[in-house]
C-alpha cells in the first residue's frame, strides 16, 4: 500500500514551492536590477574610441573624465551619461518631441499633443545641419559614447523592465531635443503671460487692468538704474469695479494660487577688488523641478596635456558643461524672463478659410501631419498648421492666433557653449553671448583677473518698432522680427563701481535695453533686492562662504509688513477664534524656518487675501474667458494688493463685508481653517510640517513599492517657494548651488540634490543629498578617486 500524504503535508509542500518560486523571482529581479548598474572599475574595450581615456569617481560618484583628445572626452562624457542617466535623458528628449506616450501610455497624450505643435524633432535636424564641422563631429562622438555606454550595461536600465519596453538608441537630434526640453521648462510654449494679460485687458476697464498689471514696483532692484523713481500709481475710481457697476454682483470668485517656485534662479558676483585673492567669485543656484535623479550631473573634464580642465554641471543628453569654471572664467545663469515670444492675430481670407494675410498677400497655411504613438493603444494623428511666423495655437479667440517663439529659429539651439572651454576673460565670454544656443539666460560672468559682468546668453529677437505686449496684426509688415540682436547689441553691465552684480529673474534692465528685450513676465524684485542688500552689507574681504550663506538666506523680508498688518488685525479683533494666533504671529521669527508657526500663518494669510481680493477684481475676466488666470498674468500682484490693503479705499471692499477689518478677519479664518476647525493643532502648524522636500523618481507613484527604493526621504526644509534667496518647495527648488572663483576652484562649493546616480542600488545613490537639504557646503571639485574605469580602444593597450 502506498503511503498517503496528509493534506497538511501537501499544503506545506505547496507553500514551500511557492516560497522558493517567490525567492527565485525576487533573486532574478534583483540580479536584473544589479545588471543595469554602471561599471565603476576595471577596463572596457570600445571600438569607437581613438585613444585611452579614464572615468574616475569619488565616494559620491562625482566624475572626472580624462582623455588625450577632445573627441574622446566627448565620447567618455556620452558613455557616463548613458550608464548613469539614460532613462532621464530619454524622458527629456520625448518631452520635447512629444513622444512620451510611446513610452508611458495614454496618460501623456495631452502633453504630447501640445508639444507636437512645435515640431522640435524636425527643427533639431535643421539646427544640426548648421553646425560647424568640428562641433558636429564632437556631437557625433558624444552620441557614439551614449550608445556604447548603453550597450555596455549588462541589462537595460531598470525603468525599462518596469515599463516592459526597450530603450531606443540615441541620435544627434536627441541631444538637441534635450536642449529644447529646457525651453519648455523656462519659457512659455502656449501664449503665456502675453495671452493672459490680453484676456485681462479685453475684459476689465482699462484703468483697472493697468493697475492690476504693473510693470514696475517698489521692489525692483535692476542693475541698470531707472531714469525715474518709482511712484505708487493712483488707485482707479471704484465705479469701475463689477460690484459697483452692478450692485447685485457679490464678487465672490476666489483664485487658486499655485504656490510653487517659478522656473528661475539666483546668481550674483563680486569682483576681485573685494576678495582676498584678487579673482572674482560667482554664486549660482538654478531653480527647477527636482526629481530623483537631479537635473544636473556633476562633471570635471580634463585633457592630459593640461590644455583643458573644466568643472561644473552637465545636462545629461548634451555634451558640454552648462555652468561651471574653466580655471580662467566661471559662469552661471538665471532665467532672463525677457519677451521671447509674440502672438500674431491672423487676418483670414474671407473667400478661403485656408489662407491668411501676410505682407506679401494671402498665403495658405502649411500643414504637417504628426503621428503620436501610444503604448498599449492605437496611434493618434494630429495636423499642425503653420504660418510664416510660426504654428497656430489653440487659444480662446475668435480669430486664429500664430505663435512666434525664439525656440523655433535655427539659432535657438547649437553647440556654442563649447567656446566657454577656452575663454580666458569675461570680455571674451561676453562676445559669444548672442550666439550661444540656449534659452535666453542672465549670464553672470567672473574671471581670474577679477572682472565681473552680466549679459544675456542666447538669441534675442530684434523687433521692428511697435507694441508687442499683446496680440498684434503683422499682416502689413509694420510689426515683426528682423533677425536677432548682434553681439554689440546684446545688453550687458561690466565691472560696476560697487564691485557687485546680481540677478534673480526680476527686471535687470531699464531704458533702451529693456525696450529691446521686452517684458516676458519678470518676477517680483523682492528676491533680487534681498540678494543685492546682502551683498552690499558684506565687509572686509569677501569669501566663497559669504556668498554661500546668501544662498541660504531665508529671512522673510517681503512678509515683514504683512506680519505687522496681520498682528494689528488680530490684536484689534473681538473674535475669540483669533486670539490664540496673536502670540505665534508676534513671535514669528521673521524667517522661513522649519519650526516657525508664525511664518506659516503670515504667509497663508497673505496668499488667501490675494486669492479673495484679486479673484473678486478679475471675476469679469474669468466669467468672460474660461482660460483667464490672473495668477499667470503677472508676478507683480504684491504691489497693487498691498496698496489696497494699506489704503483701504472706499468702494473697493467686496460688498458682502461690512468693514475692512471684518474682511481681514474672515480672510484669516479661511486661511487657517484646518487649525480653526481643529483638524490640525496650532502647535503642529509649523512651516516645516508643510514645506517638506518630496523628491521622487518619475515612476515611483505608478509602481507599488518603488518609492521605498528610489525616493529621497520626505524632510522638512527651511526656505520658501518665492521672494527670498533660499528657494525651497516640495518638488521645486535650488537644483544646484555653486560658489566658485576661477583659478581657485579648490575653495569653491557645490551642492546637488538627490545625488549623481539614477540607480537605487548604486553605492552612491542619493550621496550628497543630505548636505544639500541641510545647507552644508561640499567641495566644488570631485574628491579623491575611489573608482577608476579605463576606456581602451579596440586593438589598444
Amino acid at each position: 500500500m502506498p503511503n498517503k500524504i496528509g493534506w497538511k503535508t501537501r499544503i506545506l509542500q505547496i507553500f514551500s514551492v511557492f516560497l522558493i518560486l517567490v525567492f527565485l523571482l525576487c533573486a532574478w529581479v534583483y540580479m536584473e536590477f544589479r545588471a543595469s548598474l554602471p561599471q565603476l572599475e576595471g577596463q572596457v574595450t570600445l571600438s569607437a574610441l581613438n585613444q585611452n581615456a579614464v572615468i574616475e569617481r569619488d565616494k559620491n560618484g562625482n566624475a572626472t573624465l580624462i582623455a588625450q583628445n577632445r573627441m574622446d572626452l566627448a565620447f567618455a562624457n556620452g558613455y557616463i551619461h548613458a550608464q548613469e542617466r539614460f532613462f532621464q535623458m530619454d524622458l527629456s528628449r520625448r518631452r520635447a518631441a512629444g513622444e512620451l506616450s510611446a513610452l508611458l501610455g495614454p496618460k501623456t497624450i495631452a502633453v504630447d499633443k501640445k508639444s507636437r505643435i512645435h515640431r522640435f524633432r524636425s527643427r533639431a535636424r535643421d539646427a544640426i545641419a548648421l553646425l560647424p564641422t568640428e562641433q558636429k563631429a564632437l556631437l557625433e562622438r558624444y552620441v557614439d559614447g551614449v550608445n556604447q555606454g548603453l550597450a555596455q550595461l549588462k541589462s537595460k536600465p531598470f525603468e525599462y523592465h518596469l515599463l516592459q519596453t526597450e530603450p531606443r538608441a540615441w541620435t544627434q537630434e536627441d541631444s538637441f531635443l534635450v536642449i529644447y526640453s529646457m525651453y519648455f521648462a523656462l519659457q512659455p510654449d502656449h501664449g503665456g503671460v502675453e495671452w493672459q494679460r490680453h484676456l485681462i485687458e479685453q475684459s476689465l476697464e482699462p484703468a483697472l487692468a493697468k493697475f492690476l498689471l504693473p510693470k514696475r514696483t517698489e521692489w525692483d532692484a535692476p542693475l541698470q538704474q531707472d531714469e525715474t523713481v518709482w511712484k505708487a500709481p493712483e488707485i482707479p475710481a471704484a465705479n469701475l469695479l463689477s460690484w459697483n457697476k452692478n450692485p447685485s454682483e457679490m464678487a465672490s470668485a476666489d483664485l487658486t494660487y499655485e504656490d510653487v517656485p517659478m522656473p528661475g534662479s539666483n546668481n550674483w558676483a563680486v569682483s576681485g577688488a573685494v576678495t582676498a585673492t584678487g579673482a572674482a567669485i560667482l554664486a549660482d543656484d538654478m531653480h527647477l523641478g527636482i526629481r530623483a535623479p537631479a537635473t544636473w550631473f556633476r562633471l570635471r573634464m580634463k585633457l592630459e596635456d593640461g590644455s583643458l580642465d573644466i568643472s561644473g554641471v552637465s545636462l545629461p543628453g548634451t555634451p558640454l558643461i552648462v555652468v561651471g569654471s574653466n580655471g580662467f572664467v566661471a559662469w552661471g545663469y538665471t532665467n532672463s524672463q525677457i519677451d521671447n515670444t509674440d502672438l500674431i492675430q491672423l487676418k483670414m481670407n474671407p473667400e478661403d478659410d485656408q489662407q491668411y494675410l501676410t505682407p506679401q498677400g494671402y498665403q495658405a497655411f502649411k500643414t504637417f501631419d504628426e503621428t503620436i504613438e501610444i503604448k498599449g493603444g492605437e496611434a493618434q494623428k494630429i495636423s499642425v498648421r503653420e504660418t510664416i511666423w510660426g504654428p497656430v495655437l489653440d487659444l480662446e479667440s475668435d480669430q486664429p492666433v500664430a505663435y512666434r517663439w525664439v525656440a523655433h529659429a535655427p539659432e535657438a539651439v547649437n553647440m556654442g557653449l563649447i567656446r566657454m572651454e577656452k575663454i580666458k576673460t569675461v570680455k571674451q565670454a561676453m562676445a559669444t553671448a548672442s550666439t550661444n544656443g540656449i534659452p535666453a539666460q542672465n549670464a553672470m560672468l567672473v574671471d581670474h583677473e577679477g572682472n565681473i559682468a552680466w549679459t544675456i546668453f542666447g538669441a534675442i529677437a530684434n523687433r521692428l518698432p511697435g507694441d508687442y505686449s499683446r496680440p498684434g496684426d503683422w499682416s502689413d509688415g509694420s510689426l515683426g522680427w528682423d533677425g536677432f540682436l548682434s553681439a554689440d547689441q546684446q545688453p550687458h553691465v561690466y565691472n560696476p563701481e560697487n564691485n557687485r552684480l546680481w540677478s534673480a529673474n526680476s527686471r535687470v534692465m531699464s531704458g533702451n535695453d529693456l525696450a529691446r528685450t521686452g517684458y516676458g513676465g519678470f518676477d517680483l524684485g523682492a528676491r533680487a533686492r534681498q540678494i543685492r542688500n546682502g551683498l552690499l552689507t558684506l565687509k572686509g574681504r569677501v569669501s566663497e562662504k559669504d556668498l554661500y550663506d546668501i544662498q541660504l538666506d531665508n529671512r522673510a523680508v517681503l512678509l515683514t509688513r504683512w506680519q505687522k498688518q496681520l498682528l494689528s488685525v488680530l490684536e484689534d479683533s473681538n473674535d475669540e477664534r483669533l486670539k490664540a494666533f496673536i502670540q505665534p504671529v508676534n513671535n514669528w521669527g521673521g524667517r522661513a524656518d522649519v519650526d516657525s508657526i508664525g511664518f506659516r500663518l503670515v504667509k497663508n494669510y497673505r496668499l488667501k487675501l490675494f486669492e479673495k481680493m484679486m479673484g473678486a477684481l478679475t471675476k469679469e475676466c474669468t466669467d468672460t474667458f474660461k482660460s483667464c488666470d490672473y495668477t499667470k498674468a503677472t508676478r507683480h500682484w504684491e504691489s497693487p494688493l498691498w496698496q489696497l490693503v494699506e489704503s483701504q479705499p472706499t468702494g473697493w471692499l467686496p460688498p458682502q463685508y461690512e468693514s475692512w477689518a471684518a474682511y481681514f478677519e474672515q480672510v484669516a479664518l479661511e486661511a487657517w481653517e484646518p487649525v480653526v476647525s481643529g483638524e490640525i493643532l496650532l502647535k503642529d502648524y509649523t512651516w516645516g510640517n508643510f514645506n517638506r522636500a518630496m523628491i521622487k523618481h518619475p515612476l515611483s507613484a505608478a509602481v507599488p513599492g518603488l518609492s521605498l527604493l528610489t525616493d529621497m526621504p520626505e524632510s522638512p526644509q527651511n526656505g520658501d517657494r518665492n521672494d527670498m534667496p533660499h528657494i525651497a518647495g516640495s518638488f521645486h527648488g535650488q537644483s544646484e548651488r555653486i560658489v566658485v572663483s576661477p583659478g581657485h576652484e579648490e575653495n569653491g562649493f557645490m551642492n546637488i540634490p538627490a545625488g549623481q546616480s539614477a540607480h537605487p542600488l548604486s553605492p552612491y545613490y542619493g550621496a550628497g543629498h543630505d548636505d544639500w537639504l541641510k545647507g552644508i557646503p561640499t567641495p566644488f571639485l570631485p574628491g579623491d578617486k575611489v573608482w577608476a574605469l579605463e576606456l581602451i580602444p579596440a586593438g589598444g593597450q
